[in-house]
């Protein structure tokens, strides 16, 4: 469960960084958690960008 909340704040939010904020951990900690995330389901689950974050089609 924890890991959906962290890929729904992003989603919702639009920005690791405003999603880290909301769950109230370092924007450090939630990118490493994602990449973790990332490895474990074998491809991205956001586009991250300067624009911010945005889901793939496996993140949909």
């Amino acid at each position: 469960m924890r890991h959906l909340r962290m890929v729904v704040a992003v989603a919702e939010s639009g920005s690791v960084t405003k999603a880290a904020a909301a769950l109230g951990i370092a924007q450090p900690a939630l990118t490493a958690q994602l990449n973790r995330i990332d490895r474990s389901l074998g491809g991205n689950v956001f586009v991250r960008d300067r624009f911010g974050a945005r889901p793939t089609e496996l993140g949909e």
